[in-house]
């Protein structure tokens, strides 16, 4: 079961690690990206990044679909991690179903201009945000549970 599906261009720190646990109670961590999925050592990395007691799955985006898909997880309380909009919105076109997604932190990068603190998109990822919004998700940001929930649909549409 999905708990939180999470954008943060930092993946796997500290406020995932430390301040979600508390809130989500994860058995699992999947971190869904294809270059780290790919990358043996960026893997170990996030990896031991986590506590013991919770496992971390790293996958590439096509992988993370069909095992959500398939149930693999469907007894796991799970946090998913991802990079940014793009990554959100393949794993929703490959039958990934969910109504909300948390942005946590999209950090200045050129080309992106600043919505809130810590929230930079550019053009073309207002339009992903906006087709995932045209399908019902809503876009909720804050870096940790306790802080103010927004909600950015209409800051994207």
């Amino acid at each position: 079961m999905l708990v939180l599906i999470r954008i943060d261009d930092r993946l796997i720190h500290a406020q995932v690690v430390i301040g979600w646990y508390e809130e989500c109670r994860p058995d699992r961590i999947i971190l869904a990206d294809d270059k780290v999925a790919g990358n043996k050592w960026e893997k170990e990395l996030y990896i031991s990044a986590v506590s013991s007691d919770i496992k971390v799955s790293v996958l590439s985006l096509k992988e993370t679909a069909n095992r959500i898909n398939q149930g693999v997880y469907d007894r796991d309380r799970v946090i998913l991690l991802l990079k940014g909009p793009e990554q959100a919105l393949r794993l929703y076109e490959n039958g990934v179903d969910f109504d909300e997604l948390n942005i946590g932190g999209m950090h200045y990068m050129e080309g992106r201009k600043k919505v809130l603190n810590e929230l930079y998109i550019n053009d073309s990822e207002k339009l992903i945000f906006r087709e995932l919004v045209k399908n019902g998700v809503i876009l909720e940001t804050r870096a940790l549970p306790g802080d103010e929930k927004v909600i950015m649909n209409s800051k994207i549409v």
